[in-house]
């Protein structure tokens, strides 16, 4: 009898010891999981290291990372604007940059494959003849002039794919899941720009308006990308900032 009743309050003890160590291990749990949650929230709403635009072409296969216009204090009306554009070829075939357009101005390809002067059409040479040009079968005579005016020279047209930036007629080739870079940043060579900026100067926090890109695959389909804003980037490194002795004397 004495047995059976100690026997009780002890397996009373183990059941409570139990149920308390079985609490603490799903809060333990609890947290880890809460801070394991709030962990891919923050790495969620971490944004790019480069700032620029992201966009894709109207069929889903090429894409734009970190798109902007370089930075500058001020482009003034008719100034050269680069650009800094990232594409990216998700298709199974090669595609090429074909044309570029914006409300702001002719987009341009600098740095790449100028047109050649040959290209151009020749204009035909006229005959050199005197001004007093006599009809045929008959003898000018011998007391004429002879520093009768001649014709000038002609010059050949320039290339109507020529600028004073860069070339008009873009083709830039992207490789099947592969990159194009073109970028005027750290020194890149081939970079698109706008000729010559129409329209009011462009200040920082401004963008180009209606910018479109065209895209050939190889048997001839073309797809588009339409960007309603390409914003200015900020500076890569952060303006310095105005001294307050500066301040101060301005203020006086």
């Amino acid at each position: 009898m004495t047995r059976s009743t100690q026997a009780k309050p002890l397996a009373r003890r183990r059941t409570a010891l139990g149920a308390a160590l079985l609490a603490t291990a799903a809060l333990g749990v609890g947290l880890l999981s809460a801070c394991s949650a709030g962990q891919i929230t923050q790495t969620d709403t971490q944004t790019a290291a480069v700032p620029g635009i992201n966009a894709e072409s109207a069929d889903g296969k090429i894409a734009l990372r970190d798109g902007g216009i370089t930075y500058a204090d001020q482009y003034k009306a008719g100034a050269t604007v680069p650009l800094t554009v990232r594409f990216f070829n998700n298709a199974e075939k090669t595609v090429k940059l074909t044309g570029a357009t914006s409300d702001n101005g002719q987009i341009v390809l600098v740095g790449g494959a100028q047109p050649s002067a040959a290209a151009a059409p020749a204009s035909p040479s006229p005959s050199v003849t005197s001004a007093s040009a006599t009809p045929s079968g008959t003898r000018k005579p011998s007391g004429s002039p002879s520093g009768s005016p001649s014709e000038s020279p002609s010059v050949a047209p320039p290339s109507p794919t020529a600028t004073s930036a860069g070339a008009s007629a873009i083709a830039v080739e992207i490789p099947a899941s592969g990159v194009a870079l073109l970028t005027h940043d750290n020194g890149g060579t081939k970079y698109l720009a706008i000729d010559k900026l129409s329209g009011a100067p462009l200040l920082p926090g401004g963008a180009l308006t209606n910018v479109v890109f065209t895209f050939t695959y190889a048997d001839g389909s073309t797809t588009t990308m339409k960007l309603p804003n390409l914003p200015m980037t900020p500076p890569a490194t952060p303006l310095p900032k105005p001294s307050s002795v500066v301040q101060h004397e301005n203020a006086e």
